[in-house]
């Protein structure tokens, strides 16, 4: 049984029908409006009190590192946000991080990437996969863990599997969080998990889909989608996911191709959970907070 807290934020969620609201091209461009108006979150009083904050930028768009001033130890998480690959990182990203830095004593790397529609897939990766490199040279690409939730997860899946390509160093181990693999929304699967999902639709997913694959490009081509690559040859991958969340259906069609590849992949499943419900304040976040921190430091 879900906890009450999680059923209240679903009921709270489902009234304020954000998952329409997001569906539909109009209101979902004003909130993209009000989103850049605002600007990203920034790490708060704790991290400034806690941590040292580094910054820099690729191409403009700014990179943070980020290291516990005390207890320290040598894993460091390149953490890659979610937000549909167009909206920007907000404060329940921070908390996370700030719960894993606090877990892990590790550093992380947060790249505030090039987003959509403004920009596409092919102006963002090599912004993202400059501050990997940079990354790994400095804390050694075998103690990093990549992490992302939602787009961030497919971001984070992608460009591990981009660095396999390419022959750099790969991460020592990959944590999907409701990974978005499958930018088409394709599934048959995915019209039933609508009915259940509080945040995300079918024609939202397709339009932001479109959004990240560029004007005129196919959505279902690597990067965009990686669930349609290979995955042989990857690290270690840990994968969260809920069973009322329309990105069921690529987390169960990643973990049937693990199978079949016979690739490391972990599937973490929250019954009646929702999308991202792991970044909650909530009893069930908590628990996988600890299975994904043993996965760090294991």
């Amino acid at each position: 049984m879900i906890s009450k807290r999680a059923r209240f934020i679903n009921f709270i969620l489902r009234l304020l029908k954000v998952q329409q609201r997001l569906a539909d091209y109009d209101t979902g461009m004003k909130f993209l409006a009000r989103d850049r108006k605002n600007g990203p979150a920034r790490p708060g009083r704790w991290f400034k009190k806690h941590t040292q904050i580094n910054e820099h930028s690729i191409d403009g768009h700014k990179i943070y590192e980020i290291e516990p001033n005390q207890g320290a130890s040598r894993h460091h998480i390149f953490y890659l946000h979610g937000g549909g690959y167009a909206f920007q990182i907000v404060l329940v990203h921070w908390a996370t991080i700030k719960k894993l830095i606090k877990a892990a004593g590790a550093s992380v790397t947060v790249p505030l990437y090039p987003l959509a529609p403004e920009h596409d897939w092919s102006q963002s990766y090599p912004v993202v996969m400059q501050a990997y490199e940079k990354a790994a040279a400095k804390y050694g690409a075998q103690n990093i863990t990549v992490m992302g939730d939602s787009a961030g997860g497919g971001f984070s899946l992608g460009l591990t599997q981009m660095l396999r390509d390419q022959g750099k160093p790969l991460p020592g181990k990959v944590i999907l969080l409701s990974p978005w693999l499958d930018a088409t929304a394709s599934d048959p699967s995915q019209q039933e998990l609508e009915q259940h999902d509080v945040l995300l639709s079918v024609q939202g997913a397709r339009t932001a889909g479109q959004f990240w694959a560029g004007e005129g490009n196919d959505p279902s081509a690597f990067p965009v989608s990686p669930l349609f690559a290979s995955i042989d040859n990857l690290p270690p991958i840990a994968l969260f996911c809920g069973s009322h969340d329309l990105l069921y259906a690529d987390a169960l069609r990643l973990k049937d191709k693990a199978k079949k590849h016979r690739a490391d992949i972990a599937l973490y499943v929250g019954e009646k959970m929702q999308h991202v419900w792991m970044l909650l304040p909530i009893r069930e976040a908590k628990l996988a907070r600890e299975q994904i921190i043993a996965f760090i430091t294991r």
